[in-house]
């Protein structure tokens, strides 16, 4: 039987597995999907199933295509490995530091947010 998008959503990237590995393993199930998937929802789906760490890094990226994400994520890894991330640095065991806090005091005056609508939107009777 051929799996279905919920199995590719379930799974995880194994502890010693590398990104590409994984990508790997994750593609082969998703060409066997049916009906097939959309580049788009492969890259979609495929990130939501990395660890918070890739999934943090790379959810600001518009990839273009599987190969862009899998480049990226071996960018990613070997970035963990040189300990180039504050965040890898941080929490791993051989060092005993926190990672910084960055606080801001609300000043007297300060707005959260502001909504309005907007002017197209408004018909004559609302002006």
């Amino acid at each position: 039987m051929a799996p279905d998008r919920n199995q590719l959503q379930s799974m995880s990237k194994r502890e010693h597995e590398s990104i590409k590995e994984y990508a790997q393993r994750w593609r082969d199930l998703a060409a066997q999907v049916i009906p097939p998937m959309t580049e788009r929802e492969m890259i979609t789906i495929m990130v939501d199933t990395l660890p918070t760490f890739y999934y943090e890094k790379l959810i600001g990226y518009m990839l273009a295509n599987f190969a862009d994400l899998v480049f990226t994520g071996e960018r990613i890894e070997s970035g963990l490995r040189k300990d180039k991330f504050e965040y890898a640095s941080s929490v791993s065991p051989n060092k005993n530091r926190r990672a910084p806090v960055v606080a801001t005091r609300k000043k007297e005056g300060d707005t959260h947010a502001v909504t309005t609508a907007p002017t197209w939107m408004k018909t004559p009777q609302n002006a």
